[in-house]
């Protein structure tokens, strides 16, 4: 994590690596309820907002405003960016593969002359396990 945090120009501190250690290992996005909860021991909430403003002002983390359940989330920036599949039941993310909206991004800015500087995209709907759930009762 030390590199990353320099990579990006942050200071290096011991909560910067374990705030950041926890998105990097997440396979899916964090609300601040999330981190706080695992983080408790050893960082404060103002300190977590503080330090999450701050990743997201160098690019090092994403910040994500989820409509269903209404909330914000964050996550690790993997190079690239992604889409995701968001259960309205569970809360559960689930990653969508390749960029569906690339080609329709490039015909918009042709036909508007925009230019487009970022997307985003979530579906919403009804996981499979929580379909089950549903039918099994």
């Amino acid at each position: 994590m030390r590199e990353e945090l320099k990579n990006h120009k942050i200071k290096y501190t011991k909560q910067r690596d374990e705030l950041l250690s926890l998105l990097k290992e997440s396979n899916q996005p964090l609300t601040i309820n999330q981190i706080f909860e695992s983080l408790k021991s050893t960082l404060d909430l103002s300190t977590i907002y503080r330090t999450l403003d701050l990743f997201v002002e160098k690019g090092l983390v994403s910040k994500l405003l989820v409509s269903e359940p209404s909330q914000t989330v964050y996550e690790f920036k993997h190079h690239g960016h992604k889409h995701h599949l968001i259960c309205t039941e569970c809360g559960l993310f689930q990653i969508i593969e390749g960029c569906p909206l690339h080609n329709y991004e490039e015909r918009v800015e042709e036909s508007t002359g925009f230019i487009i500087a970022r997307h985003q995209l979530e579906l919403y709907g009804i996981c499979p396990a929580c379909q089950l759930l549903t039918a099994n009762t």
